[in-house]
C-alpha cells in the first residue's frame, strides 16, 4: 500500500494517482487539470501533484499485488539524477565528436517549418542548424535531420516533389567521397556527410550553399482554391473513377519473399488516390460566407490563384518574387 490514493477513471484507460509517499522525495510531477470525468465533477485543480498512467485493460484497484509506487520508480527521477543523466550524455556525444548539445535540444518527431525556423535550436542538432537556415531562406523546406543516434553522420532529409527543377538536379549530382545520399521516407532523400563535429557542420553548411531559391512548395505552403475550399468543407463526395480495389497481403498465401514485396505494393496502394472509393469535389453551392471569413479563420492569404496557408509561407513567397525582380535587375546591369 502506499497511503492515500484517490483514482477517477477518465477518457479510456486513464487513472489519476495520488502517491503521497512520492511527495517525500520532494518530485513534483505536475498538477491535475481542469479535464473532468463525464460522469464525474470530482476532477477538480488541486495542490497536490499527482501523476497521469495509460494502462491496457482495467485495473482492479483492490489488487495488493500490484506496487505502484515501485513500478512507478521505474520511470521517475529525481532532480539530480535527471541532471546527472545530462551530464553523462553531453561528456558522451563530445567523446564521439560532436559539438556540444544545445541546453534547448528536445528531439521530437516531425514539427511545421515555422515553428521548427523560429526556434532551430530546439528542434536541430548544432551540425545541422547553418545547414539548414541556409536552405530555408532559399525556400527549401527541411522533412527531417539527423540526430545523435545516427554515428558519425549528419544529415537533411527534403521531399523531393518540393524541389525546383533546378534544385533536383543539384541534389541528384551530389557525389562525392564524403557525402551520404539516400532515399529514406517515401518521396524523400537524405544528403548528408560521414563526419559529425565541426568539420561535418561546415561540410554540411557547403552542401547546402549548392541549392539556389526557390518558390515555396505547393501542398505545404499553398493550395490553389478550390482545394483550400474543399478542406473548409465546401465539398460533394463522387466516386472516384480511378479507385482500384486491392486485397491486403496478410491474408493472401505467400512465400516470406513475396509477402515483403506485397506488403510494399499495398502500402504504396493505400498513399495512392486509387484507394480511395470516392473523392471530394468542391462544390460552389456549399459556400456560405465571403472567401475573406474562411480565409480569417485559418490565417490565409489568397493572392493570384493560390492561397497561402499562413503569412509565413507567404512572405517567404514574396522573398522569392523579390530575388526574381533582383536577377532581372542584375543581368540589365551587366
Amino acid at each position: 500500500m502506499i497511503g492515500k490514493r484517490e483514482v477517477y477513471f477518465f477518457q479510456s484507460f486513464k487513472v489519476i494517482y495520488s502517491l503521497n509517499k512520492i511527495y517525500k522525495k520532494n518530485i513534483k510531477i505536475g498538477k491535475v487539470s481542469h479535464q473532468k470525468n463525464p460522469d464525474s465533477n470530482k476532477i477538480k485543480e488541486t495542490k497536490n501533484y499527482v501523476i497521469i498512467i495509460t494502462i491496457k485493460g482495467v485495473m482492479n484497484m483492490e489488487q495488493e499485488d500490484i506496487d505502484i509506487e515501485e513500478y512507478l520508480a521505474k520511470f521517475i527521477k529525481t532532480p539530480e539524477e535527471i541532471e546527472q543523466e545530462k551530464r553523462e550524455e553531453k561528456n558522451r556525444l563530445l567523446l564521439k565528436g560532436y559539438l556540444p548539445k544545445n541546453e534547448e535540444y528536445n528531439e521530437t518527431p516531425r514539427s511545421p517549418m515555422e515553428m521548427v525556423e523560429q526556434n532551430p535550436q530546439i528542434y536541430i542538432m548544432e551540425e545541422c542548424i547553418p545547414a539548414c537556415e541556409e536552405l530555408w531562406k532559399k525556400n527549401v523546406y527541411t522533412f527531417m535531420v539527423s540526430d545523435y543516434l545516427n554515428e558519425d553522420e549528419c544529415w537533411i532529409e527534403v521531399v523531393i516533389d518540393n524541389l525546383s527543377d533546378e534544385n533536383k538536379e543539384i541534389l541528384f549530382q551530389l557525389s562525392e567521397s564524403d557525402i551520404r545520399r539516400r532515399d529514406y521516407h517515401r518521396g524523400c532523400m537524405i544528403f548528408g556527410v560521414n563526419k559529425v563535429g565541426k568539420e561535418g557542420q561546415e561540410r554540411l553548411l557547403e552542401l547546402a550553399q549548392k541549392f539556389q531559391m526557390q518558390d515555396v512548395p505547393y501542398g505545404e505552403a499553398y493550395y490553389t482554391l478550390p482545394e483550400y475550399l474543399i478542406e473548409r468543407g465546401c465539398y460533394k463526395e463522387e466516386p472516384n473513377p480511378d479507385y482500384i480495389e486491392m486485397q491486403a497481403p496478410w491474408i493472401q498465401q505467400s512465400s516470406p519473399d513475396e509477402l515483403g514485396a506485397r506488403i510494399i505494393a499495398y502500402d504504396e496502394y493505400l498513399a495512392s488516390n486509387q484507394s480511395k472509393k470516392t473523392i471530394k469535389v468542391f462544390d460552389s453551392t456549399k459556400v456560405t460566407k465571403p472567401l475573406e471569413d474562411y480565409l480569417s479563420e485559418t490565417g490565409a492569404i489568397y493572392e493570384d490563384g493560390r492561397v497561402y496557408l499562413s503569412d509565413y509561407h507567404y512572405q517567404k513567397h514574396q522573398n522569392y518574387v523579390k530575388s526574381l525582380t533582383t536577377s532581372q535587375e542584375h543581368k540589365h546591369t551587366t
